[in-house]
């Protein structure tokens, strides 16, 4: 089974990502924190990265580039309410996304990404 790292803290859209992985027959591990990614991580790498971009301890953005290290090829997904021009403006000179998911989303859509991506 492969392992979907979704680093997001607050709890009802860390469940609902754990609950689509789990249809997409992978295995979900939820951190809360940047930091708690990291540890995460380097413990078992991911297949694949969910990443908010609003974290209590920094920005998604800065946090998945330190992730990159620690996951090999894995991609990573930012996930977020944020406009993706904003994102852009953040991340324009090293992207660390390999895509994109705005929030709100139907769960349809996503769990067609997610067994596409955990195939």
């Amino acid at each position: 089974m492969r392992r979907v790292l979704i680093v997001e803290d607050s709890a009802p859209g860390a469940h609902l990502w754990s609950e689509l992985v789990s249809l997409a027959g992978g295995e979900a591990e939820v951190a809360r924190t940047g930091a708690e990614a990291l540890a995460a991580a380097a413990a078992r790498p991911p297949a694949l990265v969910v990443m908010d971009l609003r974290l209590p301890d920094g920005s998604g953005v800065d946090w998945a580039r330190r992730l990159r290290g620690s996951i090999g090829d894995a991609p990573i997904w930012a996930c977020s309410g944020l406009d993706a021009h904003e994102l852009l403006d953040d991340a324009w000179d090293d992207p660390p996304f390999a895509a994109f998911v705005a929030k709100p989303f139907t769960a349809g859509e996503v769990l067609a990404r997610l067994k596409v991506a955990l195939a």
